[in-house]
């Protein structure tokens, strides 16, 4: 009898975690397609709006599915799936744009001043591919967060963070290394994630549809209102964006399950790491036969969705054929090469 109430019991634990994963693969899916759209699509409201909550939402969700450890184990972990990506890709698109991309931009950084920008992972010295800067400042925001638990609980952990966003909020910070002053504007979503997680459930939202949809709907039309009239800044912005987040959550905890969303969840940090020169490629080839500048494609709403469609589809190709012949750069030994995503 023990021993049938022990396999139920894990059962019903494994089926509650792969309802955890899906619905956060659907929210991690959904986001870094809003990131693609934010990069491409030169439309300002579109733009505010994304800009007001779509990397809360990847702090959030990585807070979810926290998990004390060791430091040591914690930071060992963290160097495989964040640091090594981020050097992995760094280099990489580094050497590209050296060689090709830099020849076609606007920039007086020498390949020095890239390199040292890519160790100091200063927002301001990644011009070769800006998007980098979540990675060292993620990796900075978990491991302190886990670092601060080991001290003095999850309590200590909440206090800390909470105070971090208040003095992001009241005193401007210059950029940091590592990202060190985003840390202060991020820490406070990670570690809501880490409370929230269990207190809400994906089958208990999707139970109530009508009203939980409902509501997800209020809470994203409240958030774009909000970012229209630019309610964005100081502490306005943690509210705005908390709105924007959890109205994004509910929709992706109603979805619960999709393939497509699912997969580009779990290639998030793939597409994070290369969607940059990938997209600016793709604008230029759609731009030669339309006979039309880069910046008209990139303001034309549908030639702009196409270009995000070719994009993720390539980020995708690339993630598969790296994860097959490559894996070290993601951290992965080649019998345990697995789906990466920003979150996991």
């Amino acid at each position: 009898m023990r021993a049938e109430q022990s396999r139920a019991e894990q059962s019903r634990a494994e089926q509650s975690r792969a309802e955890r994963l899906s619905w956060l693969d659907v929210l991690k899916g959904i986001g870094i397609i809003l990131v693609v759209i934010g990069h491409v699509y030169s439309n300002r409201t579109v733009f505010n709006w994304l800009y007001s909550f779509h990397m809360p939402l990847f702090f959030l969700a990585a807070g979810w599915v926290y998990k004390e450890k060791s430091v040591l184990t914690d930071i060992k972990r963290r160097i495989q799936t964040i640091v090594v990506p981020y050097f992995s890709f760094g280099l990489l698109v580094l050497l590209y744009w050296q060689v090709i991309e830099r020849r076609f931009r606007n920039s007086d950084m020498s390949f020095m001043d890239s390199l040292l920008g890519l160790f100091s992972g200063c927002y301001d010295n990644l011009d070769f591919n800006v998007h980098l800067w979540f990675l060292p400042c993620f990796f900075v925001t978990v491991a302190l967060f886990n670092i601060l638990v080991n001290l003095g609980g999850k309590k200590i952990a909440y206090i800390v963070s909470a105070l971090m966003s208040l003095i992001y909020v009241v005193l401007p910070m210059p950029e940091l290394f590592w990202g060190l002053n985003r840390v202060f504007k991020y820490i406070g979503f990670y570690a809501l994630g880490v409370a929230l997680a269990g207190q809400i459930k994906a089958g208990q939202v999707a139970e109530r549809k009508i009203t939980s949809g409902g509501i997800a709907i209020i809470l994203i039309v409240l958030n774009f209102i909000l970012a229209f009239y630019g309610l964005t800044r100081g502490l306005m912005w943690f509210v705005t964006a908390m709105i924007g987040v959890v109205g994004v959550g509910l929709m992706a905890m109603l979805i619960n399950q999709n393939r497509l969303l699912q997969y580009l969840g779990r290639i998030s940090l793939m597409v994070l790491c290369i969607h940059g020169p990938v997209y600016r490629i793709v604008v230029k080839i759609v731009s030669i036969p339309l006979h039309m500048s880069t910046d008209a494609v990139r303001e034309n709403l549908l030639l702009a969705l196409i270009v995000v469609a070719i994009t993720l589809a390539i980020c995708s190709i690339a993630y598969e054929v790296i994860i097959r012949i490559a894996p070290w750069m993601v951290g992965k030994r080649h019998n345990k090469a697995k789906k990466m995503s920003i979150c996991g």
